[in-house]
């Protein structure tokens, strides 16, 4: 019988391709999307963790504030005050805004073709940089600027190239040259950043000396950022946002829910697959099944029972489903490669080796 199974399931090849071309498009399908975002929130789970701080204080978000409004601060005497508690090891004012534009040396504005963001922040020393200077030197006046390599490369910056940056502050727009280049120490995840030396950041992107728009805390060896938190909570007082390094993850995996939004339109296509591919693979099993009566009466009749019967369609139906399901994953994992590839012309600079192969990827 198990001979016969065998023999059957290769004696009606045409049929059974598109049965098998159903299931390895619908497991591709399933695989790749999983593969891939999980791929994607890794990339940012790793960019959270290596940039966050122990704890960070920012201004109170201000839910009615319209749009055009300041940028919220945070007062220097914040940072003077919490650095002196027992508890940290070390702070420093940072400051972060895209309420900017960024003329290049072609007179056109420099943007990342994602959509995603243009930064203008502070070059400050941390543990925990998010990029790390790899080509000239970090910025020491107000006529100086780095670049991140993603942003040089895309648009041919290098030491020396000359920008136009572009406010909304009293400051209005001013020359800059790039004195330095600096490279992600994770994956670029779309933004184009642009470092500034402190006074700079503060009297032209922000248009007031001696603000902030955070304030990054160090906990000292041994102290744990819930215990550092309420320390700084209870000598600011409500006032401010404080939040520990779980938290700003948290925050910084809501800030790109587009990866859960795309995780399930792309797995509503991969729904419509596996729909259309079992009602493809039902429809076939019956045809070759009511084909094969005659077959399987004489098979009957040679003193095969029903059970022996069963199992042998059950068996053709098994030999189906593990070569399509191992061809399918292979697929995917094609897939996922291919949209990587696809993120990658975009500017998102996703490492292909990262790519997550997940159980939940492969028993889906």
């Amino acid at each position: 019988m198990l001979k016969a199974s065998r023999r059957n399931f290769f004696a009606h090849k045409g049929r059974l391709a598109l049965s098998l071309i159903a299931v390895v498009l619908s497991v591709a399908f399933v695989t790749g999307t999983l593969m891939f975002t999980s791929t994607i929130t890794k990339t940012f789970d790793r960019l959270f963790a290596t940039t966050a701080s122990d704890v960070a204080v920012t201004p109170k978000s201000d839910k009615d504030a319209l749009p055009g409004s300041p940028e919220q601060t945070v007062p220097a005497a914040v940072l003077d005050t919490v650095k002196t508690l027992p508890g940290v090891q070390a702070a420093y004012g940072d400051v972060s805004t895209e309420r900017l534009a960024v003329v290049g040396p072609d007179n056109k504005a420099i943007s990342n073709a994602t959509g995603g963001p243009t930064i203008g922040a502070n070059w400050y020393v941390t543990p925990h940089p998010s990029v790390n200077l790899t080509s000239g030197r970090a910025p020491s006046g107000p006529g100086d600027v780095v670049v991140d390599a993603d942003t040089a490369a895309k648009k041919h910056l290098a030491v020396g190239s000359r920008l136009r940056i572009v406010t909304d502050t009293k400051a209005g727009s001013f020359p800059v040259t790039v004195s330095g280049i600096a490279t992600f120490r994770t994956t670029n995840p779309g933004a184009t950043l642009f470092f500034f030396d402190t006074d700079t950041a503060q009297n032209k992107l922000l248009g007031k000396p001696g603000v902030f728009t955070g304030v990054n805390l160090d906990a000292k060896p041994g102290t744990a950022d819930d215990t550092l938190k309420a320390e700084v909570a209870g000598k600011l007082g409500a006032g401010y946002d404080v939040k520990t390094r779980a938290q700003q993850e948290a925050d910084g995996r809501n800030a790109v829910g587009f990866i859960g939004f795309m995780k399930y339109v792309m797995l509503g296509f991969a729904g419509i697959s596996l729909l259309v591919g079992a009602f493809l693979i039902i429809n076939t099993f019956q045809m070759l099944v009511a084909q094969r009566t005659r077959e399987l009466g004489l098979l009957r009749a040679l003193g095969a029972s029903r059970r022996q019967i069963n199992r042998s369609v059950r068996f053709e139906a098994l030999l189906l489903g593990v070569i399509g399901a191992t061809l399918g994953i292979a697929s995917g994992a094609g897939l996922a490669y291919g949209l990587i590839a696809v993120m990658n012309k975009v500017g998102m600079n996703l490492d292909a080796s990262d790519m997550q192969v997940t159980v939940s990827s492969v028993v889906a």
